[in-house]
């Protein structure tokens, strides 16, 4: 039998074609330019510094007594105020953020009389608030503020402040 003879334009063409399907295995960690898919989720945005409102779950890295929690809230606004809740008083006080830190000057509250765990946490939140610059940092939807001596105050953010 004589040999089968294809025209060179359609033995070029099968070339190509051979080629081409050799580089789909179905296996994409046979290609090192393959694109690796994770099943991690994304990270969280960090909330922004100002314009949350800030729940205080923890201080001095014990969590906020639970006849307090939920109560001490604050924000920050970027004209330089904080305003909130200290555990029982409501509060202002002026604030300047400059990168890293952030200093309240003095604070103005109400005057009612808070005993127990939100008295507690409204003096250790004055006392804190008072001590000169502190350290802030939001990692995704948690603030930790430290002060010069070590103190800290953690809090999880709420809604965007009105």
């Amino acid at each position: 039998m004589a040999p089968l003879r294809f025209p060179r334009h359609c033995a070029a063409a099968g070339l190509v074609l051979v080629l081409a399907l050799s580089g789909c295995t179905g296996h994409p960690q046979d290609r090192s330019d393959a694109v690796v898919q994770s099943s991690a989720t994304p990270p969280v945005p960090d909330a922004p510094l100002t314009v949350t409102d800030w729940a205080v779950t923890a201080l001095d890295g014990s969590p906020v007594p639970a006849g307090a929690a939920g109560r001490a809230r604050f924000a920050l606004a970027p004209g330089g105020t904080a305003g909130g809740s200290l555990g029982c008083n409501r509060f202002s006080a002026p604030v300047a953020v400059e990168g890293a830190t952030v200093t309240f000057g003095p604070v103005t509250s109400t005057r009612m009389a808070c005993e127990g765990p939100a008295g507690e946490v409204e003096r250790a939140m004055t006392r804190l608030f008072g001590a000169g610059p502190l350290t802030w940092k939001v990692q995704g939807r948690t603030l930790t503020l430290t002060a010069p001596d070590g103190r800290t105050l953690t809090a999880e953010a709420g809604s965007a402040a009105e």
